[in-house]
């Protein structure tokens, strides 16, 4: 028996055969070097084919995968428009007279060995980003046809390392664990591992050799061992472990259909995070109350233009039809800084956190935010559903979004077409802005929805993207928490529910603290409502509430 220690990137236990995976290495027939521009142009002709692939993978991911697992193709689709990776690339062909093949793998060995000199994990798991956006552009210019990892039956997989694009085409049904030479446990890999269920270990060292295929090996992705020719007792552990995973998820399955209450009668609705229909029928599954965060922006990063009308109503309609009365809170097209949607041709900004983003792309593009809101109101007639707006920072920004909302209303009902008028329209908490003045905001809103992520990145000035200020982004910070608690005092004062859907709301050591405050709905993702609705029914908040608002009720008649 062989045991190899490594580190643990995603929980759970596996049995089963080795599969060692090499890449091939595909270098194809030599080609004579044309002209500066030819190999300029060439270059180019490989960006918009990748570019191409990229949505297209990422069209093909979002059915069967969580929303991480599409953009992970986001990603890389942005890197391909990275101007000092194009740069250098159009430099190399300039100055050294070789091909664009020379120029995109010395572009890459530079980008690669340069993340992965960094002292953050998070930057140095970029390092395999842009190897695998290298690789893409070469297997285009060489002619090459990608072809996903074929797995012939259930196996372990081990390799050097797997690409993010790699792992998100394998087929989930044959791939029982992933084991990896390299890598990190903050790698695009590592993550899609955990938001698949898959157990992974990382950083194993050089040890795969051919020999070791089709042996037979054990899993403990939470301890980080992998044993190659286990023992019987080795197998006895793994199984032990497996049959207590297993015992876990089977004793959760007797809090569906419970109330979320606490022992001293405080309610609390659990909702869950989603960015597709497919994630709907997750939430369903898992006995979520409802949706509590829809990002619709998926539709929009997923597409090569924009996403019309119809097509956008189609998949709003079938979430509110998935969530069978449930009520889902669409969030409004998030787009900017991180997220990118090369057609909308936004204008490079050097801070993009804090530029062209959400609401404020709203406004400035008025015929984005007449689309989005024609289709929802055209859904609203198929279920219970509500809008929310992001990075909301005045007043009027909500103000100007709900005269928008009126007209949309006002042009369906000219054109014949049903619709609820008294849709509610409730704004995100994002910003210390509007924390700080949610007294007002709560004037105007149905409802208030916190997004922690975000709020903590503004409110410490720890950009939320970049592994170096980890150490500072702090969500647990006492200037977070207390615009929170502000917040959400202002709401319950103002009588209007309010929800907190960043990932402190799977913190289930803060379940109290949310409760505490006042919030009446914590919105996760799906795996996480039993786990969270265990939590809330074993605590004593010291507070007694009479039955909750109806989730975002409107005000006003609505729009």
């Amino acid at each position: 028996m062989i045991t190899l220690n490594g580190i643990g990137a995603s929980p759970g236990t596996a049995e089963g055969m080795l599969l060692c995976f090499r890449r091939r290495v595909f270098a194809g027939p030599p080609r004579p070097v044309g002209t500066v521009e030819q190999e300029k142009e060439r270059f180019h002709t490989a960006l918009r084919q990748a570019d191409i692939q990229l949505q297209q993978l990422c069209r093909d991911t979002a059915a069967d995968a969580d929303e991480a697992c599409a953009q992970v193709f986001e990603i890389h689709r942005m890197m391909l428009q990275d101007q000092d990776y194009l740069q250098s690339v159009e430099e190399l062909i300039e100055q050294k007279g070789k091909g664009v093949e020379y120029a995109v793998e010395e572009t890459s060995r530079i980008f690669s060995n340069a993340f992965l000199t960094m002292e953050s994990a998070t930057m140095q798991a970029r390092s395999a980003d842009i190897q695998d956006v290298s690789s893409r552009l070469l297997r285009i210019l060489r002619g090459e046809e990608e072809k996903p990892l074929s797995l012939p039956f259930p196996v372990i997989l081990a390799a050097d390392d797997l690409r993010p694009s790699e792992t998100v085409q394998l087929d989930k049904k044959k791939l029982l664990a992933i084991v990896t030479s390299e890598g990190s446990r903050n790698s695009h890999t590592a993550i899609l591992a955990r938001t698949m269920g898959i157990p992974a270990i990382v950083r194993l060292g050089d040890v795969f050799t051919a020999a070791m295929n089709g042996k037979r090996a054990a899993v403990d992705g939470s301890a980080g061992t992998l044993w190659i020719d286990p023992t019987d007792a080795i197998y006895e552990i793994i199984r032990a472990k497996s049959s207590d995973l297993d015992a876990r998820r089977q004793q959760l399955q007797q809090y569906k259909g419970l109330p979320s209450v606490t022992k001293d009668g405080v309610s609390v609705r659990l909702m869950a995070n989603v960015g597709s229909v497919e994630d709907c029928e997750a939430a369903m599954e898992n006995d979520a109350e409802g949706v509590g965060l829809f990002r619709t922006e998926f539709q929009y990063l997923g597409a090569s233009a924009y996403p019309g009308e119809e097509e956008l109503f189609r998949c709003y309609r079938a979430a509110v039809e998935t969530m069978k009365g449930r009520p889902v809170t669409f969030r409004t097209l998030d787009i900017g800084a991180d997220k990118q949607a090369p057609y909308l041709s936004l204008p490079e900004e050097a801070n993009p956190a804090m530029g062209i983003r959400a609401v404020r792309l709203y406004l400035a593009r008025r015929d984005l935010m007449r689309t989005q809101l024609r289709a929802l109101y055209r859904a609203s007639v198929y279920g219970q559903m509500a809008i929310m707006i992001p990075m909301i920072d005045s007043v009027w920004e909500l103000q100007e979004v709900r005269v928008a909302a009126r007209l949309a209303c006002r042009e369906l009902g000219a054109e014949g077409i049903p619709f609820n008028p008294d849709v509610p329209i409730g704004t995100m908490i994002e910003t210390p802005a509007a924390a700080l003045i949610s007294d007002e905001l709560a004037k105007t809103a149905d409802f208030f929805s916190i997004g922690t992520n975000d709020l903590t990145q503004y409110t410490l000035a720890a950009d939320r993207q970049n592994g170096a200020v980890s150490p500072f982004y702090d969500a647990r910070h006492s200037a977070v928490l207390r615009l929170i608690r502000m917040a959400a005092e202002n709401a319950k004062a103002a009588g209007i529910p309010v929800s907190v859907c960043g990932d402190l709301a799977t913190d289930l050591t803060m379940t109290d603290f949310f409760l505490s405050c006042g919030v009446t709905t914590l919105s996760v993702p799906p795996k996480m409502v039993l786990p969270l609705r265990e939590r809330v029914r074993s605590l004593v908040i010291g507070r007694q509430e009479g039955p909750l608002p109806p989730p975002g009720e409107s005000r006003e008649g609505g729009v």
